[in-house]
């Protein structure tokens, strides 16, 4: 794993989302209550913009289909079935803070 800033803190502020494109792919980057979470930032149904959806405590919405993760493990919590497949769980990424600057442990 590599740390890896992705954020300033002061961006993400208490109850919201971004999302960071980084090597490629997107993180989303969630404050929760002042604790920073890091997952990927793609719904696995059909490849929405989580950080664009809904943020409900732990939970993100994708604003596609409706796919419901968990910030905090990336576990599906509720997702369609059809036309784009089953939702599966995501990969998270701890988050820590130096000051204002938040570091995700990236692959």
């Amino acid at each position: 794993m590599a740390k890896t800033k992705v954020a300033k803190a002061s961006n993400v502020g208490p109850n919201q989302m971004i999302g960071v494109e980084i090597k490629g792919g997107f993180v989303l980057v969630a404050n929760v209550n002042g604790k920073y979470y890091g997952m990927q930032g793609i719904c696995s149904h059909a490849g929405g913009h989580l950080w664009e959806g809904k943020l409900m405590e732990f939970v993100v919405k994708c604003p596609r289909h409706g796919s419901e993760y968990d910030v905090r493990t990336g576990k599906v919590l509720k997702g369609p079935w059809v036309p784009f497949g089953k939702a599966h769980d995501l990969p998270v990424y701890n988050i820590t803070v130096e000051g204002d600057d938040l570091f995700a442990d990236l692959p």
